[in-house]
């Protein structure tokens, strides 16, 4: 019940302190999260009537400023750039925004000079960067990730993306469960040697 249950909390914290009808917004990534970690139905319970993709929101200009956008997703640079376009066309009458994990600071300012309708009422950055498969079990949906294990890999640049996804992922469970590791690795292994020190790092400058 436990990575299950920091999900749920987080989604939770999300939706409970918005009153009347509501639209969530997810993306690839975070659509897995909630799925299952929430019903559809306990999604009627905390008046969520809508639940979209935020690329799929993107084509549509139809106003509804009777609802209250709630915004879960992934901090990325694409994700970033259609909230960007949302909020200078503003169609909701309020925009929560949640993210999955942490946003840089250059993001942070993207979203805050986009907000010239000041639709935005909060912006908050959880720790729910993967899907808790069972109460003791998670995922990053990484398919074929073994390839980037073996020794003579690749793009260096699609390495780099591929650690620094582990790591924010791997970091994440352990800031939503409040716990500090003890990481071991295998030490012939570069790849793993460089997730399990920038893991841990991260779970340090994280968790002050």
């Amino acid at each position: 019940m436990v990575l299950v249950s920091a999900v749920r909390d987080y989604i939770s914290r999300m939706l409970q302190d918005i009153s009347g009808m509501k639209v969530l917004i997810l993306d690839s990534h975070t659509v897995s999260i909630v799925s299952v970690a929430y019903s559809q139905s306990e999604l009627l319970q905390k008046e969520v009537f809508l639940v979209e993709l935020v690329d799929s929101i993107s084509k549509s200009r139809e106003s509804m400023s009777h609802l209250k956008a709630v915004y879960f997703l992934a901090p990325t640079s694409e994700n970033i750039q259609y909230l960007r376009r949302h909020l200078v066309a503003p169609r909701f009458g309020e925009y929560h925004l949640f993210f999955s994990n942490i946003l840089k600071d250059t993001q942070i300012h993207i979203l805050a000079d986009s907000d010239e309708h000041e639709v935005v009422q909060q912006l908050q950055e959880f720790y729910a960067d993967f899907v808790a498969s069972d109460p003791y079990h998670f995922t990053l949906n990484m398919p074929s990730n073994h390839i980037y294990m073996l020794p003579a890999v690749v793009d260096h640049s699609n390495l780099q993306r591929f650690s620094d996804r582990v790591v924010d992922g791997i970091a994440a469970v352990f800031l939503a469960l409040k716990r500090r590791p003890v990481i071991r690795y295998q030490r012939t292994s570069d790849i793993a040697k460089r997730i399990a020190q920038e893991t841990a790092v991260s779970t340090v400058v994280y968790s002050k």
